[in-house]
C-alpha cells in the first residue's frame, strides 16, 4: 500500500461507515419487502374469499393492484440482492474532484449506495464516475444532465476490498494503475467471463458510454476486451436509457457455448441477462421447411475437415456468399416481379374478375407491397367484392389465385432456378450447372440467399421490441446478413464487434470492418482497439508471426514462458500430452485446454486420454458448457474463450496449412500465460522467414 498509515486508518473508517449504511438499508428493505408481501397475500385472500360478492370491475381492479405490488416487490428484491453483494466489495475506486472552490471525495462501485440523499458510493455508470476512467491528476470534466462540469482531479485512489478488510489501497494517476492491472491479468482464468468494471481503460470507456452514435463498429484484436466492452455497454445503456429494458436488447453470439460463457457478466453488474441467439437459430424461426439448419460452426468445419479442397464446390460456395451474388439476386427478384402475371381470370360466386383486372391489381394498385403480400391484398379485394368473409375464405381464394399465375411462388423452387441457371454457372466459374440439393438439412451457404429471397418477396418482419442489437464476431457475417438484420431491426441501434485477423470463413473476407458501414449509409462510427490484455508478450510475438502482423500491443508483461513447439510421433502423443498438462498445472496454470483442429480429432483424442486424465472434459456442439479446469475442444468453437494454458494439437497428417492460418491464429490467441504447439514447426518456420 502506498498511502500513509493515518490515511489508511481514515479509509478503514469510511469503509466501516459505508458497510453500516449498507446493513441499515438491507434491514430497511427487508422489512419493506415483507410488509409488501403481506399486503399482496392479504389482497389475494380477500379477492378469493369475496369473489362471489365482487363484480368484474372490482376483481380486475384488485388484481391490477396486486400485479403492480408484485412488480414493485420484485424490483425491491433485486435492489436488496445488489446491496447484499455490496457488503463484500462496496467500492473499488475514489476520485477527489475540486470545482468552484469545493472538493468532493467520490467513491465508485458496481452499485450506488445512497441514504437520505447522502451518496456514499456512486454507481460506476454515473456521469461523475467517468472522471475515474478518463483522467489522472489535473484538469478534468464530465458531462452531467446540467451540462459540462469542469474542475481538477486532486486524488485518484484504488482499492481491493474483501468484506470489512481493505486488502490493497494505493494512489494512481493517468490510467487504472498498471501494477494493479497486471495483478488482475495475472489471475487465473475462469470458466465464465467476469466483469472488468474496476479496470476499464479509457479507450474502452469511450465505447461503453457512447450514446451519440446509433451505430458503432469496433475492430478489436484478440484479447482487446471487445466482448467485455459490449456487455458493459449494455449495462450502461440499461442504466442510462429510461425506456430500455433487458428484453429490448438482443445479442447475436457465435455459438451457444460462448453464450453460456458470457452469461454471468450482466448479473454481476446488477442487470438481468438480455436476449441471446445465434444467426442460425434466428433464421430457423423464419425458414421452417427444413428439419435442421446448418450453423456457422458446422459449415466452417466442413471446409477444414476436408483432406483437400473441391475447387468446384469452393467456387460455388464462395459465389453464394459474395456481394456479387446479392446483386444477382436483386436483379433476378426485379425480373421475377415484372415477369409473373395471371394467365387467366377467376370466377368467384359467379362473378368474374378478368385477367387484366387481376394483373392491374398485382402490378399497379398493390405494387408498393412486398410481392407475396399483394396476393393477400387481392384476396381481400375479391372477398370484399363478393361480400364474403376474408377471415374465413381468404386462404381458399389465395390458393386459387396462385394456380392462375404463370410461375411458381415456392421460394425453394425460385432459388433452385437461380443456382441451376447458366448465369450462375458462368458468374461462379463452375464448369457444370449446379443442382439444388433439396434435403432435410439446409446448408449454411444456401441459407443466406434463401432467407434473403424469403424476406424480399414476403416482406421483412417488424421487430420493434428490440431497441439495441449486439453482433459479436462480425467478421463471420456477410454484408447480406447485416442488410437483412438492419431491415428487420430498422429502429434499433447496433454495436458491432469483430476482428479481421480472426476470420475463419475462407469464402468471405473483409479487408476492413468499416466496410460494414455501407449498410448504415456511412452513419456509423468506426473504432479500433489495438491493445490486448489476454496473452503474454511471448505468445503475442508468436501469433504476430502467423499472420505477418506487428500492430498488436500486449499490455500483459512478459512471464518468461516461451512458446513451446513439439514434434511428436503418434506413439509419443498421449504420454507427452499428459506430461505437458501436468507441468502446466504445476506451474500455476489453473485452466488448461487442448484445442484440436477439428471435431473428429477432439473426440478421438478425448477417448485416448479420458482414462488417464480423469478430470478431462469434452466440449463440442452437443455439450453447451465448459465444465472443469481441463478441457478438450475443436478449434471452431474456441473463439472468444480464453485459458491459462493452451495446447494446440494436430497430428502429422492434418497440419495447419497456409489456407488455415487465420484459424491457427485464433486457436493460439486463446492462451493467456502458456502455449504449446504440436507438430506445427513447418508453418511457423516458413512464416518467420
Amino acid at each position: 500500500m502506498n498511502i500513509a498509515p493515518e490515511q489508511l486508518e481514515q479509509e478503514q473508517q469510511y469503509l466501516a461507515k459505508t458497510l453500516e449504511v449498507i446493513k441499515s438499508l438491507i434491514k430497511q428493505d427487508d422489512v419493506s419487502i415483507q410488509n409488501k408481501i403481506n399486503v399482496i397475500n392479504e389482497m389475494k385472500r380477500y379477492i378469493w374469499e369475496n369473489n362471489a360478492m365482487l363484480d368484474d370491475v372490482e376483481i380486475a381492479s384488485g388484481m391490477y393492484e396486486v400485479n403492480n405490488d408484485v412488480g414493485y416487490t420484485n424490483e425491491n428484491i433485486k435492489k436488496l440482492q445488489k446491496l447484499k453483494k455490496s457488503l463484500i466489495n462496496p467500492y473499488f475506486g475514489r476520485v477527489d474532484f475540486e470545482n468552484d472552490g469545493f472538493s468532493d471525495s467520490i467513491y465508485i462501485g458496481i452499485n450506488g449506495i445512497v441514504k437520505d440523499l447522502d451518496f456514499y458510493v456512486f454507481d460506476w455508470r454515473s456521469p461523475v464516475a467517468s472522471l475515474f476512467y478518463n483522467y489522472g491528476i489535473g484538469p478534468a470534466s464530465y458531462e452531467a444532465p446540467a451540462g459540462i462540469i469542469s474542475g481538477n482531479v486532486t486524488l485518484k485512489r484504488q482499492y481491493k476490498i474483501n468484506g470489512e478488510t481493505i486488502e490493497r489501497c494505493f494512489n494512481s494517476d493517468i490510467n487504472i494503475d498498471d501494477e494493479y492491472l497486471q495483478e488482475i491479468l495475472s489471475n487465473s482464468s475462469s470458466d465464465k467471463m467476469t466483469n472488468i468494471v474496476n479496470t476499464i481503460q479509457r479507450e474502452q470507456n469511450e465505447i461503453i458510454r457512447n450514446i451519440v452514435d446509433k451505430y458503432l463498429i469496433v475492430q478489436g484484436i484478440a484479447g482487446s476486451g471487445k466482448t467485455s466492452v459490449a456487455l458493459h455497454r449494455i449495462a450502461y445503456l440499461l442504466y442510462k436509457e429510461k425506456n430500455l429494458a433487458s428484453n429490448n436488447v438482443l445479442i447475436f453470439s457465435p455459438n451457444e457455448i460462448f453464450s453460456e460463457y458470457i452469461s454471468d457478466v450482466l448479473p454481476d453488474l446488477g442487470e438481468d441477462n438480455v436476449l441471446q441467439t445465434t444467426f442460425s437459430d434466428f433464421a430457423s424461426s423464419y425458414i421452417r421447411d427444413y428439419k435442421e439448419i446448418e450453423n456457422f460452426t458446422t459449415f466452417i468445419e466442413r471446409y477444414y475437415r476436408a483432406e483437400s479442397v473441391d475447387e468446384e464446390q469452393f467456387k460455388s460456395t464462395k459465389y453464394k456468399l459474395s456481394n456479387e451474388f446479392k446483386e444477382f439476386l436483386d436483379d433476378y427478384i426485379e425480373e421475377f416481379k415484372n415477369h409473373i402475371l395471371f394467365h387467366s381470370g377467376v370466377i368467384i360466386n359467379n362473378k368474374e374478375i378478368t385477367k387484366d383486372k387481376l394483373n392491374q391489381l398485382l402490378q399497379e394498385r398493390y405494387s408498393k407491397l412486398p410481392f407475396f403480400s399483394r396476393l393477400d391484398a387481392i384476396s381481400e379485394y375479391i372477398c370484399d367484392l363478393n361480400n364474403i368473409s376474408y377471415k374465413k375464405y381468404s386462404k381458399i381464394v389465395k390458393e386459387k389465385l396462385c394456380l392462375l399465375l404463370n410461375d411458381s411462388l415456392d421460394i425453394k423452387k425460385i432459388y433452385s432456378n437461380i443456382i441451376c441457371s447458366n448465369k450462375f454457372k458462368i458468374n461462379s466459374g463452375i464448369s457444370q450447372n449446379e443442382i439444388f440439393q433439396n434435403s432435410k438439412i439446409l446448408r449454411y451457404e444456401d441459407l443466406l440467399p434463401l432467407m434473403y429471397l424469403y424476406f424480399e418477396l414476403n416482406g421483412y418482419p417488424n421487430s420493434n421490441m428490440i431497441k439495441h442489437v449486439i453482433i459479436d464476431e462480425a467478421q463471420d457475417y456477410s454484408l447480406l446478413q447485416f442488410e437483412m438484420l438492419k431491415k428487420i431491426f430498422d429502429r434499433a441501434s447496433f454495436t458491432i464487434l469483430g476482428d479481421i485477423h480472426q476470420t475463419v470463413n475462407p469464402y468471405y473476407i473483409y479487408s476492413n470492418l468499416n466496410e460494414i458501414n455501407s449498410i448504415f449509409n456511412q452513419k456509423g462510427r468506426y473504432i479500433e482497439l489495438s491493445k490486448t490484455y489476454r496473452s503474454s508478450e511471448e505468445i503475442i510475438d508468436f501469433t504476430n508471426q502467423i499472420l505477418g502482423i506487428n500492430n498488436v500491443c500486449s499490455v500483459r508483461k512478459s512471464n518468461s514462458i516461451p512458446v513451446t513447439l513439439r514434434d511428436v510421433t503418434n506413439e509419443q502423443v498421449i504420454d507427452q500430452l499428459i506430461d505437458d498438462i501436468r507441468k502446466m498445472k504445476a506451474n500455476g496454470m489453473k485452466r488448461v485446454a487442448i484445442i484440436t483442429k477439428n471435431n473428429t480429432e477432439t473426440i478421438d483424442l478425448y477417448e485416448s486420454l479420458r482414462d488417464q486424465l480423469t478430470d478431462l472434459n469434452l466440449v463440442d456442439d452437443e455439450r453447451k458448457k465448459i465444465i472443469g479446469n481441463t478441457v478438450i475442444l475443436p478449434s471452431y468453437i474456441s473463439k472468444g474463450l480464453e485459458f491459462d494454458g493452451v495446447i494446440v494439437y494436430t497430428d502429422k497428417n492434418h497440419l495447419y496449412q497456409e489456407k488455415d492460418k487465420y484459424l491457427f491464429y485464433v486457436v493460439c490467441t486463446r492462451a493467456q500465460h502458456s502455449l504449446t504447439i504440436y507438430n506445427q514447426k513447418k508453418l511457423v518456420l516458413e512464416r518467420k522467414k
